[in-house]
């Protein structure tokens, strides 16, 4: 009966560091445990009540500490310093361009070989040429929108 009870209690613990340490294998490990434990009340009271009792007691004790870590622990000071309280705002990329660029001339501020920048209405732009190397001061086309860059053309 102690060894069941430590497994139980071993489990509990690789459970309750699951919400402090990321990765989701002292979870996995813990809920292996509940099995072991399960075993090992078969082992020692034979039949399929005590091993069953232990698993689902178990299990059933493992979701209260789950659901008691992310209830109280949030609100807690340690809580506090592992858990998000906030959204970030902002965003990876800035967005291109609307499509009034499209059709407008523009020049080049470099080399396009075949990406480079451009300037369209004020506008400094990253594009993609698709006649290949085009030198800086020439002025090209926007013909389309693609992946955070303008296509263009020699105009």
């Amino acid at each position: 009966m102690i060894e069941v009870i430590g497994v139980l209690c071993l489990c509990y613990l690789l459970i309750g560091l699951e919400a402090i340490v990321p990765g989701g294998v002292l979870g996995v490990l813990g809920f292996l445990g509940l099995f072991f434990a399960a075993y090992l009340a078969q082992v020692e009271f034979g039949g399929w009540f005590a091993p069953s009792l232990t698993f689902l007691l178990g299990g059933l004790g493992a979701l209260i500490l789950v659901f008691m870590e992310f209830k109280w622990l949030s609100k807690s000071p340690l809580g506090k310093r592992l858990f998000m309280d906030r959204a970030i705002e902002g965003g990876s990329n800035k967005e291109v361009a609307t499509s009034e660029v499209l059709g407008k001339t523009g020049k080049t501020l470099t080399d396009l070989h075949p990406e480079g920048r451009i300037q369209v209405d004020e506008e400094i732009f990253d594009a993609v040429s698709e006649d290949g190397l085009i030198q800086k001061g020439i002025s090209v086309k926007v013909i389309s929108i693609e992946n955070f860059c303008l296509r263009v053309r020699i105009d």
